[in-house]
């Protein structure tokens, strides 16, 4: 059963050729000639290469030739025991200095095992690059194309490394970055908690994933992705942390713009419906004893500009008459394209006569309006109806209050008219 399989023949029959060779050699080799015994040796020395006889092939040229010293080695160092065992058979030992050099082949044969089995450890795949690369060359050149920042810190988060797109991100050279902790990229904005929850979990040899806000070398302002993996030792002992960070200043301002169109009419730029309901509502919940006041208002005789001058320059006035709402209705309040021309306002923590005085405002900010595309006298006007809200709040009586007043301001009125009541 033993001699069934190939590999396992091999190895039993070089076990028992250098058992048995030895066994006899040492016992009875004073009985043979020398011939015999360097015939022995040489049979025993053959026995020992069959083992490294195979037609097995390795990952990489580098554990080929690390295998094949290793057999050389093995090989001059049985010669140097045989030398020794013959010697002492027939002459008397007394070349101490071959021992020495046995102990020292032996040294060798160690380190070349070693080397063999931690080149065997690597992936296949990798253990072929590094026939070419070395390790840290090429470990170097990994991180010197990777798109994302990468910046190793010993445990005193001092940083010992960066690869080239550190350097071309923040604008600083590697003299200037070498030696330095992160710090040298703060400005202050990133919320105090972001590093405490950094600090804290790495202090306790986790990995942490969050963002920074940070400072380039010109002072300008981005905004990173970050995840710091702590690095450790055999032991388990963190000994470098290694952050890998990507720069994603443009995606937060994309979604910065996608959340602000999403509550913003395009041309306008003033709040959308829902929005601007939603911020009424809650705005009265948490000051319910505050004075609430809710406008509607449109623009005089849109559609007949709409129809005769055309869409365009409808967009014009529209744009127009909501910057002039901007800019009148600016503390406590917020502004709404209601839809088409019409607008909403809603004013709170104010009087009465605070209101009034703003509308007036606004009329005389339009007067100085000119839109040319119609005529250098045409003059934006408006018409409105205007609530003051009383509890219980329902937003849709408030609307519909206010827009029947508006309906009557626009039907009665002979040039500039004001009507309020009470909801």
């Amino acid at each position: 059963n033993i001699l069934k399989y190939q590999g396992q023949k091999r190895k039993w029959t070089v076990f028992i050729f250098f058992i048995i060779g030895t066994f006899v050699l040492l016992f009875f080799g004073q009985f043979f000639s020398g011939e015999l015994t360097l015939g022995l040796m040489l049979i025993i020395l053959f026995s020992r290469l069959l083992l490294f006889i195979n037609k097995r092939r390795y990952p990489s040229r580098f554990i080929s030739s690390l295998v094949t010293l290793l057999i050389i080695i093995e090989a001059i160092r049985f010669g140097t025991n045989a030398y020794m065992t013959y010697d002492l058979l027939y002459y008397g030992f007394k070349d101490t200095w071959v021992v020495v050099f046995s102990f020292f082949l032996r040294a060798i044969g160690v380190i070349l095992v070693v080397q063999v089995h931690d080149q065997l450890s690597i992936d296949k795949n990798l253990a072929k690059v590094f026939d070419t690369h070395s390790a840290v060359g090429l470990l170097s050149s990994v991180f010197d194309q990777n798109p994302s920042v990468v910046v190793l810190t010993d445990i005193n988060q001092k940083i010992v490394y960066s690869n080239k797109q550190a350097f071309y991100l923040t604008g600083y050279t590697e003299s200037e970055f070498i030696g330095k902790t992160p710090k040298i990229f703060s400005s202050g904005l990133t919320p105090g908690s972001t590093y405490k929850q950094m600090h804290q979990a790495i202090s306790n040899g986790d990995n942490w994933i969050g963002e920074f806000i940070n400072k380039k070398k010109n002072g300008e302002i981005f905004i990173e992705s970050a995840k710091i993996v702590t690095l450790k030792d055999v032991n388990g002992v963190p000994i470098f942390y290694l952050a890998i960070k990507i720069d994603i200043t443009k995606e937060k301002e994309h979604l910065k713009n996608l959340e602000y169109l999403s509550k913003h009419d395009d041309l306008t730029g003033l709040l959308r419906r829902q929005v601007f309901i939603e911020k009424f509502e809650q705005n009265i919940q948490n000051h319910p004893n505050k004075s609430h006041y809710f406008i509607i208002m449109d623009i005089d005789d849109f559609k007949f500009i709409n129809d005769n001058y055309g869409h365009l320059v409808g967009d014009e006035v529209l744009k127009e008459f909501a910057r002039a709402l901007k800019d009148v209705f600016k503390t406590n309040a917020e502004v709404c394209r209601f839809g088409g021309d019409e607008f909403a306002i809603y004013i709170y923590d104010a009087h009465l006569d605070h209101v009034e005085h703003l509308l007036k405002q606004l009329k005389a900010n339009l007067e100085k309006i000119r839109i040319e595309a119609i005529s250098q006298t045409y003059i934006l006007k408006f018409s409105y109806g205007m609530t003051e809200v009383a509890m219980p709040f329902d937003f849709s009586h408030v609307y519909e209050v206010s827009d029947k007043q508006l309906y009557e301001n626009k039907t009665s009125k002979n040039g500039y008219k004001r009507t309020s009541f009470k909801s």
